[in-house]
């Protein structure tokens, strides 16, 4: 999972991050630049491509939120597709099948860094 420190890019410090609240970034991933939610859930920080597998939009791009109402679940804002957060699958009949694209990330106990190996600062 773990690369090696010197490919680690710098997300933000813990404390920044509280469960249930989320952070964009955007980074170089395969050769293209992307955006990527960096959330806490259940204690946990994970990362995803911010792009709703159903149609080609951002999570958030109709309201400033990725989780629906229960806070159990990732929602995109424009149709309601719902993703489990821990593994990026989608849970929505629509959708069956697919999953948001994982990005690597690792908290230590100096903050939350990317930790992927396609990923690289954006320019």
């Amino acid at each position: 999972m773990s690369t090696n420190n010197a490919q680690r890019i710098w997300v933000a410090a813990s404390e920044h991050l509280a469960e249930g609240a989320y952070l964009r970034a955007r980074i170089g991933y395969a050769g293209e630049t992307i955006d990527v939610v960096v959330f806490r859930f259940k204690g946990q920080c994970l990362a995803y491509r911010n792009l709703c597998v159903h149609m080609p939009r951002e999570l958030d791009c109709e309201q400033d939120m990725i989780f629906d109402a229960t806070g159990q679940y990732l929602r995109c804002s424009m149709h309601g597709i719902v993703y489990d957060p821990l593994n990026g699958e989608c849970a929505s009949e629509i959708c069956a099948g697919k999953k948001l694209t994982p990005i690597a990330v690792v908290e230590d106990a100096d903050g939350i860094w990317f930790d992927d190996r396609l990923a690289i600062s954006a320019s």
